[in-house]
């Protein structure tokens, strides 16, 4: 799904800001929300380590209380992890070097992290429905990048708070990771992060 805004970026050509937006597109979401309701009692946390040689990898921390903590590769634009690898009696060092993990180049020091990109624009998010609406603005001009579905119980008549944790650039601000969390008490409590990549450009 590609997403365009002109005047948007017309605006960014102007004070210099990333023409690349132009062309910005929400490439992959990682929960799907059905699958953590039905583990309506997991606690999912997850923890960006980097980007890959490629930087369209990335990896991912993930921990569960059911199921322990793991190593996790996405490719931006994928359908759901490229690599899974337990981290059970092995440390993160051992598992970046692993066979399975170190092709893929995973270094913990080539990303900015924050609300805001190297490039200079801001990461937002608005409530609107039962999605949340993700973007991106310069001044006064905004763009969208794409929606989160938010959990809700069976009755649909409550619905999880959400927020954006953190976000993770590549230097030249042409990719970003985004944790997202979402929690919602009651009979059917869910506390689970998730992720999300975007392309620009």
């Amino acid at each position: 799904m590609k997403i365009q805004n002109s005047r948007f970026c017309k605006c960014l050509q102007v004070i210099a800001v990333a023409a690349c937006l132009a062309c910005a597109g929400l490439l992959a979401v990682s929960a799907n929300p059905a699958d953590v309701l039905a583990q309506d009692t997991d606690k999912i946390t997850m923890e960006f380590i980097g980007f890959g040689a490629n930087p369209d990898f990335y990896a991912i921390v993930q921990g569960s209380k059911l199921s322990g903590k793991s190593l996790v590769i996405y490719k931006v634009g994928g359908q759901g992890p490229t690599l899974v690898y337990p981290l059970r009696g092995v440390t993160l060092a051992q598992a970046l070097s692993s066979k399975e993990v170190a092709p893929y180049g995973i270094q913990s020091d080539n990303y900015t992290a924050g609300m805001k990109a190297p490039a200079g624009y801001q990461l937002g998010g608005m409530v609107i429905g039962e999605n949340l609406q993700l973007t991106l603005s310069a001044g006064e001009q905004q763009m969208t990048l794409g929606y989160a579905a938010i959990f809700s119980d069976p009755t649909r008549k409550k619905t999880a708070q959400v927020r954006i944790k953190s976000a993770y650039w590549t230097a030249d601000s042409k990719r970003v990771v985004i944790i997202l969390n979402q929690k919602l008490d009651g009979d059917w409590p869910v506390d689970t992060d998730m992720v999300a990549a975007f392309t620009l450009g």
